[in-house]
Order: structure tokens, then sequence, then C-alpha cells
């Protein structure tokens, strides 16, 4: 299965789901699938945002001996994301509409990570 196979996969069996990225700790979008996500946000602006505050955090959580971050949630009034690691360069990045399933969105992240894994091991 392609990778915009695996994003759409995961958009469309989650109630609420908006789009998902898999995109570099650098905030470069490897790639995209995007369902229903407002069109006046700019997906890839989110993207980089986002992966300056998960490096943070990713650097919190292992200089205060806490190890691995393994899942990070943002939520605000328009939209809710969730990143999950694939490898320690990589992420998934998982875009909710309000009123969306965290909890079923949450799963689905866990499965793709582990099915994408091996793809992305060097």
């Amino acid at each position: 299965m392609s990778f915009s196979q695996t994003l759409q996969s995961i958009v469309n069996r989650v109630e609420g789901g908006a789009g998902a990225v898999i995109l570099g700790i650098d905030g470069i979008i490897i790639e995209r699938f995007v369902k229903a996500m407002p069109a006046d946000l700019d997906l890839e602006l989110i993207a980089t945002e986002l992966s300056t505050l998960l490096i943070r955090s990713v650097h919190t959580a292992t200089d205060t001996g806490l190890g691995d971050l393994r899942e990070m949630l943002f939520a605000t009034e328009l939209m809710t994301f969730v990143l999950r690691p694939i490898t320690s360069e990589y992420f998934l990045l998982f875009g909710l509409n309000p009123g969306g399933n965290v909890g079923r969105a949450r799963f689905e992240l866990r499965k793709a990570q582990l099915a994408l894994e091996a793809e992305f091991a060097i």
C-alpha cells in the first residue's frame, strides 16, 4: 500500500477525520491526504509549526528522563491534531474536525505507525 493510500485509509476510518500527513522532523511534508479540512487553513504552515513544538517536546521528554515521546495531542477551537512518531525523524500528523473521534484516531495512528516503521527504517 502506498503512503497516500495508507493516509487515505486512516482518515476514512475515523469519524471527523480531516486529513493525515507524513512529515519529517524538519516540518517538510512527505505525503498528505486531505478529506475535509477548512479551506482557509494552511496545512504546510500547521505542519511546520507543529514540528517546532514536536522538536521541543521530544527534547523535553528526553532531557527530563521521561523517555521517548510516543504521542502528542494538540487541541484547538477549529481542529485537533494527533502526532505519533514513525521513527525519530518521521512523524504521522492526523487532523480531526470538531467532534471527531480522538480515540479512534489514536488507534488508527498506532496501527499505521507499526505498518510504516519497516518502510522508514534505515
